[in-house]
């Protein structure tokens, strides 16, 4: 018998009797326990009964029941075919194969799972029919093609698909409709991918590296360290009723963080000679400018109307203070670059240089950079409306400017 075959045996009959073994039994109840559990695990009884008990379990990629624990659907065995497309997926990463079925079963397949002297598994001996494994399992209770095609039930696949409405499932569109898609767990991903993280947090020479690090000496290779990880738990408290895989790993898994991206400062354009011109884009105020237009075309002059077209202005006004921000969060003093010809009551408004010079003094800097915004607003309308814009004139310049000017706006100009 293969060594690993041996071992395999005698492990499962040690569980046993461990578990069968109580305090108090005579030593005669203890021997004929353990004549019966040694015949029990015999060869030539245990294989015969256990091939029978293949059908109870099937052979899967992705089981259902990690979506929930009640769904049955059709046993999936995808094998996938690797492509350099950079995508975490069946196929450009292994995993093991996962069963699920009965879970008194369950030890079918951890013995099919066996691996031989050659390093193949006893299912992998049982597919290619091999020699080797009818020596194996060369015995007297029962034949060979028998117990071949008992164990190989496991891989059993339905001739037609079916899901489960537990399952989770998309509508993922196609040209003519839309495709139902059940949304299935690569458990042999999942773990494996545990199993690394397990790998790199808790190995010995990880343990010894850490150990450095506690006393303060030099590690030749150190160590990695992933942050930020959750475990998500299948099954509760009867995880073996998931999935062997499930089962072996005590029903937790680790989640990666999935954060967005962390996107650098944007690019902060710098006005080189006139804020209003360089800074700002008409399109922004376009909005604002068309509502104002057929505010002016109504030819009215009631209250309604003038609160209106104040709350127009005033929206352009919060744009004008939100970017003025922009540039301020900037390092100081990036206006005295050469290439900055800025008027210096613009500087003054924009530069955190002058911050001191904004809070002192009459202020009078900002009765200029008031006018460039009434002038600019005029510009702005006149180019977005075209050739019907109304004309506006120096009262319309003198108003707008007032607005700028009002105490809820120079608190946040200041």
């Amino acid at each position: 018998m293969d060594k690993s075959i041996l071992a395999f045996l005698n492990e499962r009959k040690a569980d046993k009797l461990k578990k069968k073994l109580k305090a108090g039994m005579s030593e005669d109840e203890e021997q004929s326990l353990l004549q019966a559990i040694n015949e029990e695990f015999l060869l030539e009884n245990w294989l015969p009964q256990a091939s029978k008990r293949a059908g109870q379990l099937s052979l899967v990629s992705h089981p259902a029941k990690f979506s929930h624990p009640s769904a049955k659907s059709t046993s999936i065995i995808f094998k996938g075919h690797y492509e350099p497309n950079g995508f975490v997926c069946s196929g450009n990463a292994k995993g093991e194969s996962d069963v699920f079925g009965n879970a008194a079963a369950m030890d079918v397949f951890k013995f099919l799972s066996v691996s031989l002297s050659d390093g193949q598994t006893i299912l992998e001996h049982l597919e290619a029919n091999t020699d080797k494994i009818k020596q194996e399992f060369d015995i007297k209770t029962a034949g060979f093609e028998t117990l071949r095609e008992e164990f190989l039930a496991i891989k059993k696949q339905d001739s037609v698909a079916a899901t489960d409405a537990r399952i989770k499932q998309v509508y993922f569109p196609v040209q003519n409709g839309y495709h139902l898609l059940s949304i299935l767990s690569p458990s042999g991903l999942i773990y494996g991918l545990k199993n690394k993280i397990q790998s790199l947090r808790f190995s010995d020479s990880v343990k010894a590296a850490r150990d450095h690090r506690k006393k303060q000496l030099h590690h030749v290779v150190g160590f990695d360290e992933l942050y930020d990880l959750s475990i998500i738990g299948y099954g509760g408290t009867k995880p073996q009723n998931i999935s062997v895989l499930n089962s072996t790993a005590g029903g937790k898994a680790y989640l990666l963080p999935s954060f967005p991206p962390s996107l650098k400062k944007q690019y902060v354009r710098f006005p080189k000679s006139n804020f209003f011109k360089d800074s700002l884009f008409y399109k922004d105020f376009e909005t604002e400018c068309k509502a104002l237009h057929k505010l002016f075309c109504d030819h009215g002059n009631n209250w309604e109307i003038r609160d209106e077209r104040d709350a127009l202005w005033q929206t352009m006004i919060d744009k004008v203070i939100n970017k003025m921000w922009v540039i301020r969060s900037s390092e100081k003093g990036w206006s005295a670059h050469v290439r900055c010809q800025l008027p210096r009551h613009q500087k003054i408004w924009l530069d955190d240089k002058y911050q001191e010079e904004r809070s002192e003094g009459d202020c009078a800097w900002l009765d200029e950079v008031a006018r460039d915004f009434a002038r600019f607003i005029i510009k702005v309308y006149e180019k977005v409306i075209g050739k019907s814009a109304k004309v506006l004139e120096d009262k319309d310049l003198i108003y707008i400017k007032h607005t700028m000017l009002l105490k809820r706006n120079k608190e946040g100009l200041l």
